[in-house]
């Protein structure tokens, strides 16, 4: 299976490289089907390869010097959902394996149906920022629980709440995603969880989703956004039903 678990590291980055968001749902699913990972392991993993390639996605921004980046908003964020990223973790540790998988299969749903849906016009004005803090500890809390990105929470929030750029957003959506894996990780690893890390697939599927998310901000002005979310979306309730059956079904 290791051509399945490159193919989807790609498409994870592409996905992060072009929208800011939605591709890091795919990994907990690739890593329990493509690995002998169990439920817990692979939302380990995931942390670590979500903020690997959301990182790399920052820098590579950052080396094209367009200004896309959004200090401002990303402190206000921040602020709240690293935080929600340390305690959503933790709780993950007590919670039955079965919760985080209903409540990830949720999340795919609910990520399925934003990007299937018509997007709400931006306001004339920029909203209070104020909301960004509630909003921050909920997405870095979902990140640390299930190990996904929450970049489909962030990118409509930095848009809608903030009044950024969708360029603007899908920029900082990444930097926001790389800082709470990276506290989720660390929540991990002073609280003693008992993880059975596997570097090869830590290596393999950060690096090619390095390399996704590299074509993925390269491409961005040339491929369509609508497309490739509505792509997406068709994937997302694919597999999310497929996890239901195969792991969730009469439980």
């Amino acid at each position: 299976m290791l051509w399945m678990i490159v193919l989807s590291a790609m498409v994870i980055g592409l996905s992060l490289g072009v929208l800011g968001a939605g591709g890091a749902i795919l990994t907990v699913p690739a890593l329990i089907f493509f690995t002998p990972m169990d439920e817990k392991t692979a939302i380990a993993h995931s942390l670590v390869i979500v903020g690997i390639i959301a990182l790399a996605g920052t820098l590579i921004n950052s080396v094209k010097g367009q200004g896309r980046f959004c200090w401002p908003v990303f402190n206000r964020f921040a602020l709240t959902s690293v935080p929600g990223a340390a305690l959503g973790a933790m709780v993950g540790m007590f919670i039955a394996a079965q919760l985080q998988l209903l409540l990830l299969v949720a999340i795919m749903l609910v990520s399925a149906w934003r990007m299937l849906a018509k997007k709400p016009a931006l306001p004339a004005h920029t909203p209070s920022l104020g909301w960004l803090l509630p909003i921050g500890f909920i997405t870095g809390g979902i990140t640390g629980l299930v190990g996904v990105g929450g970049g489909f929470l962030i990118v409509p929030a930095l848009t809608l709440v903030a009044g950024l750029t969708i360029s603007q957003a899908s920029a900082t959506s990444l930097a926001l995603i790389a800082i709470n894996c990276a506290i989720a990780v660390f929540s991990l690893v002073i609280s003693d969880a008992s993880v059975n890390w596997l570097p090869s697939v830590l290596l393999i599927m950060g690096g090619c989703g390095i390399a996704g998310t590299w074509a993925g901000i390269y491409m961005a002005g040339k491929l369509s956004a609508t497309f490739l979310q509505r792509l997406f979306a068709g994937c997302l309730v694919a597999i999310a039903s497929i996890m239901i059956i195969d792991r969730l079904w009469l439980v």
